[in-house]
């Protein structure tokens, strides 16, 4: 059994950028309590449960929170039907650039921040029987398997609804944000069922762990470093969450930022289904590790075709 630590809350300095610039260097992390209005937060909950009830993956829309009425976790299909209707909701892309959000990004990097295109919901669902390790697994949002290219960048974690022990929510490794760029293991899952088998990621017995209930107005933020997983949900209820990501005007960022998560996921797909075809096998028997080193360049690229991977085969073997 994983024990947790109490996160350490910072809400006491907002204004004050110098004090949060060194708790944010501290610690790693920022939890601001009711930094966004949470009546507006609410509204964003309500209309996502309006497109789950929609696309049926909740059979009541009018309960406070989106109850779990058992039955099999939606197919990818299902997910992308509500993914592509959630990020198009006015309500939670003006959550993304609230502006108490963008402020305290601001007063963190001294000058006027990008909000990223690539805007995240996290629908969770029950898991009742997984082990502790389960949930959404240990990284860091810089890994470079993930492709952003930036040098610096802030992600902001934000609920939809009261979240408990028990509903589980954000876990933050303490400490990480200090180890520098680590080694994920894997590739960044671009479905569902790769994102249950665990093969990207960190080990998350490396680490401490903090975590804290939630409410709707709360935020984390954390630096592209600061490594972070999402815990199981063992309630009677879906999981409702997002982040957004934020970065310096004057930074650059490959195209994933500048595209909505449903594409980019699209894309993601296209390109694992050209590394695991038995073409490209057949083709160049590349082993794991340079098949590995092949999405992320892919990715970078936003290159989906077999003759770019049977390229990129060739020179990363020459490389090595």
């Amino acid at each position: 059994m994983m024990e947790y630590r109490p996160l350490t809350d910072s809400t006491s300095h907002l204004g004050d950028a110098e004090r949060l610039s060194e708790n944010l260097a501290e610690d790693g992390y920022l939890l601001l309590r009711g930094l966004v209005d949470p009546d507006r937060v609410v509204q964003v909950k309500r209309d996502v449960m309006g497109v789950l009830h929609e696309t049926h993956i909740i059979e009541e829309k009018d309960t406070e929170d989106p109850m779990w009425s058992g039955g099999p976790h939606p197919s990818e299909a299902e997910h992308m039907r509500y993914y592509d209707k959630i990020v198009r909701l006015v309500s939670f892309n003006r959550l993304a650039e609230s502006p108490e959000i963008v402020a305290v990004m601001e007063s963190l990097i001294g000058e006027a921040v990008t909000v990223w295109q690539q805007r995240l919901i996290r629908v969770m669902y029950p898991d009742p029987d997984a082990p502790d390790d389960a949930g959404v697994g240990t990284h860091q949002d810089g890994a470079k398997n993930l492709g952003y290219q930036a040098d610096r960048f802030y992600t902001c974690w934000l609920p939809l609804m009261d979240i408990d022990p028990n509903i589980g929510g954000l876990a933050i490794a303490l400490g990480s944000h200090k180890m520098g760029f680590l080694e994920h293991a894997g590739s960044s899952p671009s479905d569902a069922k790769r994102a249950r088998s665990k093969g990207f990621g960190l080990d998350s017995s490396d680490f401490a762990w903090g975590t804290t209930d939630y409410h709707p107005g709360d935020a984390i933020f954390f630096g592209h470093v600061t490594a972070h997983r999402g815990l199981v949900n063992r309630s009677d209820r879906i999981r409702l969450s997002c982040d957004f990501r934020y970065q310096s005007v004057s930074d650059t960022v490959s195209w994933i930022a500048h595209t909505p998560g449903p594409d980019c996921r699209r894309v993601a797909q296209q390109i694992d289904a050209v590394i695991t075809s038995r073409a490209l096998y057949v083709t160049t028997h590349a082993d794991k590790d340079t098949l590995q080193e092949v999405r992320r360049l892919m990715l970078v690229e936003k290159a989906t075709s077999l003759e770019r991977a049977q390229e990129l085969v060739a020179e990363v073997g020459r490389r090595n």
